[in-house]
């Protein structure tokens, strides 16, 4: 018993050491901080249709048809003949119409004639009133008899006119639901609206229908660029723009999407109608900004798994952040500094900005909410644009605030003085930059607008745009440039907060929470809180490997505890009755602990 002991046990330990020399340190792949263009787009399926479809029917005219001169895929002029209809039955309907015309234009002559014979009797007393009265009414039916021949006359001859179908626009046949031979039916004297002869449309503009999810079509507007690319020529990109977006939704297989109109240019004749492809709305678009890779962006909650695989301690970390994010977003009480317990006017700060003082603000203190108009905010823009030096001071005050130990008061009398400078005031510059993209930018440049979109209050998107690059070209940090793109409803300047790890010079790393702008699938703008040129870990290929290496190391913890000692344990320390398992020490030392 003893010896079969003996072996279990070299055995347990054999597997733990083959599991501990088989661990090897997770490695971490960096990137560099760097510059590069970022473009946000929303994708989406589409159709390639005609903008207008004509529907090519007899207006008058029925029969047989005896010429058709178009196949589908023909190019017309309006005017050109399309088909011709038996015109037999229809010459002799004419001069039938014309007879009878003619003979009502005879007997309205002669009414016309007795009418005057018996007025002038009358009136010399010749003939009774009774017979003169007969003459009229002879002559009423006359014109009544001339004017329905007139009518039926100008019908026929319209009818035998318009057995010649001809085309009424310019355009190309792309479907002809008759052929030669066929009796049509015309479209105004029948009761299901007559034969369709040929449908036609100008295909020298289409446009692509494409459905768009609804979680992105809030970014979608009119007027923004797009690109279309089809399936029969995936090399070859067609560029458009959003002509409209439909009220309507469609829900397929319980997916809610909205058309998207995307007006595109076919001149060389490409593009056909029915082609499947995939369209490419251009939501927002940054020049030349700082970006880091989207694999490096993580937050708080994953520090506890993602610290010790950069050797650091989850708790120290957890500290260091949270201490960094007070300078960023702590906002003083009652007995902060700057503030006595009990009045109002308490300062507070936010991402480096100074928020000013409430005068003879309310018991427990509270903020003077400002309201700003897109005139009031492009004031103080011109006014930052006109001065940059007083900028600059400014964002360098925004830094200094970053410091838990700033002392607020000072810095908050010198952000008034430089406001004063600039002739605007501070708590109206304030509110824009809180308006334009929550606590973005600098002191100077107002708040970077993040998504490149239209102010809340309703400004253009074009306007809010230029003011944007403005901003940022007075600013002259690391904030790129923006381009106009008209913005949906649902783009709204949007800063946000993220976690790095930075890699410093003796290779450890460094966390760090840094402010992000826009992002696509690939990049994440930095607007503040890195440098070009430096390094950040990219982690999720490492947490992948360290969650594999935790699900081994939990196979072979079962491996382990499954073994004849395991299971020999008996039920714990000091074993259950018959057990007959080994001594509880020896269990603890035969399972390996990795």
């Amino acid at each position: 018993m003893n010896r079969r002991f003996v072996l279990a046990l070299a055995a347990a330990a054999s597997l733990a050491a083959c599991g501990k020399k088989t661990e090897k340190p997770v490695a971490i792949q960096t990137a560099p901080v760097t510059r590069r263009d970022i473009i946000v787009d929303a994708t989406a399926t589409a159709v390639i249709e005609p903008i207008n479809i004509v529907e090519v029917k007899s207006k008058t005219a029925s029969g047989q048809i005896t010429k058709m001169t178009v196949e589908v895929g023909s190019s017309v002029k309006p005017g050109d003949l399309i088909v011709q209809i038996d015109t037999r039955d229809l010459t002799n309907a004419a001069n039938q119409a014309q007879a009878d015309f003619e003979a009502a234009q005879a007997k309205l002559n002669t009414s016309t004639a007795q009418k005057k014979r018996s007025d002038d009797l009358f009136q010399q007393r010749i003939i009774t009133a009774q017979e003169n009265e007969t003459a009229n009414l002879d002559f009423a039916n006359a014109q009544a008899s001339f004017v329905r021949a007139r009518t039926s006359l100008d019908l026929a001859q319209q009818r035998l006119e318009d057995a010649t179908v001809r085309a009424p626009v310019e355009g190309t046949v792309i479907e002809k639901t008759v052929s030669l031979g066929q009796v049509i039916q015309a479209g105004t004297t029948s009761m299901g609206g007559g034969s369709t002869i040929l449908k036609m449309a100008d295909l020298t503009r289409v446009r692509a229908r494409a459905l768009v999810n609804e979680t992105d079509i809030g970014q979608i507007a009119a007027g923004q660029e797009a690109t279309v690319t089809v399936d029969a020529f995936p090399d070859h990109p067609f560029r458009g723009k959003v002509e409209k977006v439909e009220p309507q939704a469609v829900v397929q297989q319980n997916v809610t999407m909205f058309p998207v109109l995307i007006s595109l240019s076919n001149e060389d004749g490409m593009l056909k109608p029915g082609m499947n492809g995939e369209a490419s709305v251009l939501v927002d678009r940054r020049t030349d900004v700082l970006a880091i890779p989207n694999d490096a962006v993580r937050n708080m909650r994953e520090v506890q798994n993602i610290a010790p695989l950069l050797n650091l301690d989850p708790d120290s970390v957890s500290a260091q952040l949270r201490s960094s994010m007070g300078g960023m977003l702590r906002g003083g009480s009652g007995g902060a500094r700057g503030g006595r317990p009990g009045q109002g006017g308490r300062t507070q700060t936010s991402n480096g900005e100074v928020e000013l003082q409430q005068p003879g603000g309310r018991q427990g203190g509270g903020f003077q909410q400002v309201e700003v108009t897109d005139a009031d905010c492009k004031k103080v823009d011109d006014a930052v644009k006109k001065q940059p030096a007083v900028a600059k001071q400014l964002d360098a005050l925004r830094e200094q605030m970053r410091n838990p130990d700033a002392d607020r008061r000072a810095l908050f009398t010198q952000t008034q003085e430089l406001y004063a400078k600039l002739g605007v005031d501070a708590r109206i510059a304030g509110a824009c930059r809180r308006r334009d993209g929550g606590n973005g930018g600098g002191f100077g440049g107002g708040a970077t607008n993040v998504m490149g979109g239209a102010r809340p209050s309703g400004a253009t998107a074009g306007a809010s745009a230029r003011g944007t690059a403005a901003r940022q070209s007075a600013r002259g940090d690391q904030a790129g440039r923006s381009v106009d793109v008209p913005q949906g409803p649902g783009m709204r300047a949007r800063a946000r907060t993220g976690l790095v790890f930075v890699q410093k010079a003796d290779s450890t790393w460094e966390p760090r929470m840094v402010r992000l702008g826009v992002a696509n699938f690939d990049y994440t703008e930095v607007l503040d809180g890195l440098k070009e040129g430096e390094r950040v870990a990219l982690l999720s290929a490492a947490a992948m490997q360290a969650q594999r290496e935790a699900a081994q190391n939990r196979v072979r913890q079962m491996m382990g505890g499954g073994s004849p000692l395991g299971g020999a344990a008996g039920g714990g320390r000091g074993g259950g009755p018959g057990g007959g398992g080994p001594p509880p020490a020896a269990t603890s030392t035969a399972r390996p602990r990795n």
